[in-house]
């Protein structure tokens, strides 16, 4: 009977930490400031194209957050996931995913890269960046889905206060994002 009563409680405490998905909708305001984000990184940016980029870079982590039956906080998500609990969800598992379906849609304005800061420390951290077709690492826009859950983070790279990001070529390679 103790057992039950603390499986109950545990299984309880893990539903109250349940993302809550209706929550998560993309708005045709979220969708604007993305859009208007976007068409800042190079005046030959396609504004139609951006506008598709920005939905879809806002609603495709909702549908991740549903496959990863994730749970907030992200690190302790990511708890769950280094104790065997859960099987998917760190950053590096969401930038994989991000990158390879917005690559799918093979938009013209735009690159994506592989962005990492702190890398090799414990508290490494993995994102999409998306710059103008052709232009440096540097100047462009960081789509982070993991550090919200699931909602969207989007800032210019230097403009983030948390990291310091960097390009992982090697990453940007292998998901074919730039020339080998």
């Amino acid at each position: 009977m103790k057992s039950f009563l603390a499986f109950s409680i545990l299984l309880f405490f893990l539903s109250g930490c349940s993302v809550k998905h209706d929550s998560l909708q993309v708005t045709p305001d979220k969708v604007q400031q993305l859009t208007t984000e976007l068409t800042k990184l190079s005046d030959t940016i396609d504004y139609q194209e951006a506008r598709l980029f920005a939905y879809e870079a806002l609603l495709y982590p909702q549908i991740l957050a549903e496959r990863y039956g994730l749970v907030s906080l992200p690190t302790f998500h990511n708890f769950l996931i280094n104790t065997g609990i859960k099987d998917r969800g760190l950053c590096y598992e969401w930038s994989e995913d991000m990158i390879t379906h917005l690559k799918n849609l093979r938009y013209q304005s735009f690159d994506l890269r592989w962005g990492v800061a702190n890398k090799g420390e414990f508290d490494e951290h993995n994102s999409v960046v998306v710059v103008a077709k052709g232009a440096p690492f540097r100047t462009g826009i960081l789509i982070d889905p993991w550090r919200k859950s699931g909602v969207l983070y989007w800032a210019k790279l230097g403009d983030d206060p948390e990291y310091k990001w960097v390009e992982n070529v090697e990453r940007s390679r292998y998901y074919g994002t730039i020339e080998r």
